[in-house]
This record gives structure tokens, C-alpha cells and sequence, in this order.
């Protein structure tokens, strides 16, 4: 890719970059304003929207906005194949030069992707992958979106929070309390599959998400799948994103099993050769035991909320 910072978009062979957005959902509040965000960017050639719930084939909060824009398409009858699964069946669809994997509950301020596109076209060549940074609805940073690699060691950290008792020793996985880099574009070991943006080849090069994660942690593998040919999978501090999650319809314990599968799969998959199974199976019984108790404790105070806004 090449181009420049005063570029309305990074430029390709003499041509304007194209962009190809895919959407994957299941329900949800707020996909409408998800779709009209990305539609309204600069540089979106299309709109896959891959819908995994089996009936209606377009959600009816979209109104007549299929109707009304040629630019949005549809993948469905798949059936719930999970967030990797989805990804990779609309960027197979998929026409424009770069990808933008892009969550159902994330809203784009004007200008978001020409801005990272003339990010991107700083780069040496296209085995890149870029993520801005995520707020979360209020305004504050939120984690995920610059990560280390999440390690056994690093996911002892974050829950434990052993950083704190010798933080030489210890990385957190999440890094979104460190200072923000000054750098338009920094290196970082992983990004948050809510906002992926990269080459439509390198994501094929890639293979694309491994589909043997269903929900979580499949972002993660991607990211290391990148380093590991030899790519760059890079943050802009500068370009915000809000992600307001907690907007899928299905229930938290569905959430959270497939959180715990997926993170036993990334842990035998990304490091069982090198890490002896017993540890393994000690960061991962710990931390789904925490997983679960969380959900659990939140599932009830809500609970709790409900019965009383009831009593009056």
C-alpha cells in the first residue's frame, strides 16, 4: 500500500483503497447504528452483514435500510457457527483490498478508517494487522484493546494481579492502564477482535480464525498466527472506536462456557508444547472457576435488581 498522511485514503497500484466491513451478529441492540456507522466511512466498498441466528434473514431493527443501500449484503443459513466461523465465511465473500472485522456493538466516528488506512499505508509492506483504541460507552479506555500475548504467566497476572507484588516478574495481559504511546502507530503483541483491520491477502495467507473457537480467544490466536508469519499487528492510540458490549441477547452462562472452551483451547494450542500440561490445567481450572463465580455473582445481583424495581 502506498500514500500519504493528506490522502482521503491510502492508495493501492494508483487506485483508491477499497474496504470490505463484515458484521458478524446474533441479535442484539444497536447493529443499525453499527451498519450506518460503517457505511457512512470513507473508503467502504461493502457491508457483509453474517447474521448466525436462523430466521429472519435480516434483522427486522434494519428497517428498510437493506432496501436502501446497494453496498450492504447478506450472509445467513449457516446457522451459529460462531464469531471466527462467520468472519471467515464473509471475508470469502469479500471484494475490497482490506478487511475490517468489525464488532456489532462498535460505533465508527467519521473519518475512523481513512485515518487508520493512512496509518496503514505507512507501512512496508502488507503483512500488517491495525486496531485503534476501544472506549468503552462512557468515555474511559477500555481493556482488550492493546494486549501482550495473554501467556500462562500473563493471565496468572491479570487475575491475580501479581504485577502488583513484583511487577518485574509479572505482565498483565491487558495494558490498557499503561500510558498511552505517543506514537501514531506502536507494535504491540495483540489487538481486540472487536476492530481488525487488514489486508484482504494477508488474511488469507493466514488462513483466516481458526474456526475451532466458537466465541473468545480465537482474536488472541490470530494475533500470534500474525507474528508467526512473520507480520505486524499494530495500535493506534489516536484513533478511538466506542465498543459498548453486553448487547447479545444470549445469556451470560453461554458466554462464559464458550470463554472457558475457548481458553482451553488457546492454552494446549498456543503453548502445550512448551509448558507442561499440569500448569496448563492449573491456569485454566483457576481462572474458568473465577469466570464462572463472576458470572454467577453478576447473574444474581441482577436478579436481585429485578425483584426490587418490582416491589416498587
Amino acid at each position: 500500500m502506498g500514500g500519504s498522511d493528506g490522502d482521503p485514503a491510502a492508495r493501492a497500484g494508483g487506485r483508491a483503497v477499497t474496504v470490505s466491513v463484515i458484521v458478524v451478529t446474533y441479535g442484539g441492540e444497536g447493529l443499525r447504528a453499527c451498519l450506518v456507522s460503517a457505511l457512512a466511512q470513507s473508503g467502504v466498498a461493502e457491508v457483509i452483514l453474517v447474521n448466525n441466528r436462523d430466521a429472519p434473514p435480516w434483522p427486522a431493527d434494519l428497517g428498510a435500510l437493506p432496501r436502501e443501500e446497494p453496498r450492504l449484503s447478506l450472509v445467513h443459513g449457516q446457522g451459529n457457527v460462531g464469531f471466527g466461523a462467520g468472519c471467515n465465511l464473509g471475508a470469502a465473500r469479500a471484494r475490497g483490498d482490506v478487511l475490517l472485522l468489525l464488532n456489532p456493538d462498535c460505533r465508527l466516528e467519521p473519518g475512523t478508517v481513512p485515518r487508520l488506512l493512512n496509518l496503514a499505508a505507512m507501512q512496508p509492506d502488507d503483512g500488517w494487522m491495525l486496531g485503534p483504541r476501544l472506549l468503552n460507552e462512557d468515555g474511559s479506555e477500555q481493556a482488550g484493546a492493546r494486549r501482550n500475548a495473554g501467556t500462562p504467566g500473563e493471565w496468572l497476572a491479570e487475575t491475580l494481579r501479581l504485577d502488583r507484588l513484583d511487577p518485574g516478574t509479572w505482565r498483565r495481559v491487558n495494558r490498557h492502564r499503561e500510558p498511552r504511546p505517543v506514537a501514531p502507530v506502536v507494535e504491540m503483541p495483540a489487538i481486540s477482535g472487536a476492530f481488525m483491520l487488514l489486508p484482504r491477502a494477508f488474511f488469507r495467507r493466514l488462513g483466516g480464525f481458526d474456526e475451532g473457537y466458537f466465541l473468545h480467544f480465537e482474536d488472541l490466536a490470530l494475533c500470534r498466527a500474525v507474528w508467526r508469519a512473520g507480520g505486524r499487528v499494530l495500535f493506534a492510540p489516536g484513533v478511538t472506536v466506542t465498543h459498548l458490549k453486553g448487547r447479545s441477547p444470549v445469556s451470560s452462562l453461554f458466554v462464559t462456557g464458550h470463554k472457558i472452551r475457548g481458553f482451553r483451547r488457546y492454552l494446549w494450542t498456543e503453548f502445550g508444547q512448551a509448558t507442561p500440561a499440569w500448569r496448563l490445567a492449573a491456569v485454566w481450572a483457576l481462572l474458568s472457576a473465577g469466570l464462572l463465580a463472576k458470572t454467577l455473582v453478576r447473574m444474581a445481583a441482577a436478579r436481585v435488581r429485578g425483584w426490587l424495581w418490582r416491589q416498587g
